[in-house]
């Protein structure tokens, strides 16, 4: 059950296959952030290099911000995606 108003259930289901992701292809059926606007903000407003999620079991991720923003395009292509986060998320 949520436990705010704001609260989604965001899951990774899936590591997408990609360079800057390499030892993380195991991830799965984990949630990483409050929702899906926190996370947009998270690597869209921070001034830090990475970005980090505090996952469960122990597992941590750790993302070089400007190395993922490079990717993203490729990994969208790569995968047949044909955007990064729907409309509503780039307001």
């Amino acid at each position: 059950m949520p436990q705010s108003p704001d609260e989604q259930f965001v899951v990774v289901s899936q590591v997408l296959v990609s360079d800057i992701n390499i030892g993380y292809e195991d991830i799965v059926n984990t949630q990483p952030v409050k929702n899906l606007r926190r996370l947009v903000e998270m690597a869209e407003n921070s001034d830090d290099e990475f970005l980090k999620f505090d996952l469960e079991y122990e597992q941590i991720v750790v993302l070089r911000i400007k190395t993922a923003k490079v990717a993203t395009p490729d990994i969208l292509a790569t995968h047949y995606i044909p955007l990064a986060m729907s409309v509503d998320l780039k307001a």
